[in-house]
């Protein structure tokens, strides 16, 4: 058996967590109305499978309000829509992202070039 402060988990926090975050809130938020550490909550739900549905499922109906929140102010005009979109993007920043990330891979033989190609090489580098 091993020692240590005993966890404050309790298996009604599911539904705090799916109820709490439909208005939107963070699991930062959810940490705080709950009264303990953003990590416990990530270790609660390592540890309960029923905790991480909950708090998966809190983390999208806070992606829902604030998604409903963006179309109120595109539809109607009113409201806020720098802050509907930091929350769009915040909540759900893989479905709205602007940034596009391209990877590249291979290799170039340098062992064949003259000084001046790779002196080229090297400027067409630093430009892209």
């Amino acid at each position: 058996m091993t020692a240590g402060r005993p966890t404050k988990y309790d298996p009604a926090f599911c539904e705090v967590a799916r109820t709490f975050m439909v208005d939107g809130y963070s699991v930062t938020a959810l940490a705080g109305h709950l009264g303990v550490a953003r990590s416990s909550l990530f270790k609660w739900a390592s540890e309960h499978d029923e905790f991480s549905d909950a708090l998966k499922s809190g983390q999208a109906s806070a992606a829902l309000f604030w998604e409903k929140t963006l179309k109120q102010v595109a539809t109607t005009g009113e409201g806020n829509a720098s802050a509907a979109i930091f929350g769009v993007k915040n909540r759900s920043s893989e479905d709205w992202k602007d940034k596009i990330q391209t990877e590249h891979s291979g290799t170039i033989q340098f062992t064949d070039m003259t000084d001046d190609e790779l002196e080229r090489r090297i400027e067409a580098l630093k430009q892209s």
